[in-house]
């Protein structure tokens, strides 16, 4: 992985992000993920490294430190919830429970106060009751992810959850998804509100959709920021002071020594 990563830098890239399912309990004899990660803030050049996605149960300690120690390792975690309901976490066959998951949450602001969390919810798994539902509203509104992917539970054949009895239907799944989406919608448009006067690096990436005149990049915590494009070209990384925030996106003006 580290020799990819170098062969990546050398071919002008500024930023690489590993992939994987459960990308974090990656073990070899040579380490573990937070040996990996270690070793890749070393590469001269790399000046961004992304992951996704952990699972719960392997965000340890070292990872947490190692992202906290090397300021080229965005302060950014997707960690997948799933649901908020420990009835329906057993079964999903997830290993944590929510009271395990909120600790996990907490820990992560105390290594990196500013990391930026993201998550992934279904709705409407088999047998999910209203309050099984409300147990899910409750962790979203606690932690305040920055951002969430929503999905309504969608039965695949074959499955052990295919085969469960007490499917809920269309109109319950769509309504709660609705609900969710809600409410991650107004958790976003404040925790990015409450970026406005900071200052924040991003790299530069493409050209905004809706205007040539102007650059997207992402921040350390993935989100987009839109900015005049001045004389600054794709992979530069630019400080900008935040000036607005409509939806997921930042507005931001650059400043310039």
């Amino acid at each position: 992985v580290v020799n990819e990563a170098k062969k990546t830098v050398s071919e002008g890239f500024v930023e690489v992000t590993l992939l994987g399912q459960n990308v974090n309990s990656y073990r070899t004899p040579e380490g573990n993920f937070s040996d990996l990660l270690s070793e890749l803030t070393k590469i001269k050049g790399l000046n961004r490294i992304r992951y996704t996605s952990p699972h719960p149960q392997d965000m340890t300690d070292d990872v947490l430190k190692v992202m906290s120690d090397n300021a080229n390792i965005c302060n950014y975690i997707h960690l997948p919830l799933q649901s908020g309901s420990n009835r329906i976490l057993n079964r999903m066959n997830r290993t944590y429970n929510r009271d395990e998951f909120l600790i996990l949450c907490d820990k992560i602001k105390t290594y990196m106060p500013d990391c930026s969390i993201s998550t992934d919810i279904i709705v409407g798994f088999p047998g999910e009751t209203e309050d099984d539902f409300k147990d899910t509203l409750d962790i979203v509104r606690k932690v305040k992810f920055n951002s969430s992917f929503m999905f309504k539970y969608s039965s695949r054949p074959g499955t052990k959850a295919s085969q469960y009895s007490d499917q809920i239907s269309e109109r319950i799944k769509q309504n709660r998804l609705e609900k969710l989406i809600q409410l991650q919608k107004e958790i976003t448009q404040k925790v990015n509100r409450s970026l406005i006067g900071k200052e924040l690096q991003v790299i530069v990436e493409k050209e905004s959709k809706k205007s040539n005149n102007q650059w997207a990049g992402r921040t350390d915590g993935n989100t987009w920021a839109i900015f005049d494009k001045m004389n600054f070209k794709i992979k530069d990384s630019v400080v900008l002071r935040i000036d607005d925030a409509q939806g997921v996106t930042l507005f931001g003006t650059p400043i310039t020594s």
